[in-house]
């Protein structure tokens, strides 16, 4: 299952797109704060789409007498991009998260140290909950579908410092 694909495919199912424009709204969309996306993938896929017909190319005039590829979605990739949307909702939902690899070894360190990391994970979860609010308000215009993706993040932000702050006393109290 190819998640690149399936923001690729959903980004030109809107309409047809050069591979730079492909690029340009998944920075506008944020999706790389969503899933696993780079520039660099976001051009590799969509020339592997085009060769596995899912996607169609028409060179025409650019800006400055340069051409360049438009991609439009052809019908096998609509009907991979239905297939696509099947398999990613009935996958189970990985949460990972980096700083659990600081959780797990705080069992190494001394309990002021430990401390101090928590602190440091707090400042950092409550810094992004902060961003992601304000990303909610400036683009509080955009389709339902976008804006319910910030209150997800949002919920999952307030719920990770929630769990941190048990986590935290139950440390300081010596549970194990």
């Amino acid at each position: 299952m190819s998640s690149i694909d399936l923001v690729i495919l959903g980004i030109v199912l809107e309409k047809p797109q050069s591979a730079y424009d492909i690029q340009q709204d998944v920075d506008a969309h944020h999706f790389s704060r969503w899933t696993k996306i780079s520039t660099a993938s976001v051009y590799r896929r969509v020339l592997r789409l085009r060769e596995e017909g899912y996607l169609h190319s028409e060179v025409v005039p650019g800006a400055r007498f340069a051409s360049k590829a438009v991609y439009s979605i052809t019908p096998e990739g609509r009907a991979y991009f239905q297939t696509l949307l099947h398999q990613c909702a009935a996958q189970p939902v990985p949460l990972c998260f980096d700083c659990n690899v600081v959780i797990a070894n705080l069992n190494k360190v001394s309990l002021p140290e430990a401390l101090a990391l928590l602190d440091t994970l707090q400042a950092s979860l409550q810094a992004s909950l902060q961003t992601t609010e304000d990303y909610a308000d400036q683009f509080s215009e955009i389709p339902l579908t976008g804006r319910t993706i910030f209150r997800q993040q949002i919920t999952l932000y307030k719920a990770l410092l929630s769990w941190l702050e048990e986590f935290r006393e139950e440390l300081r109290h010596g549970r194990t």
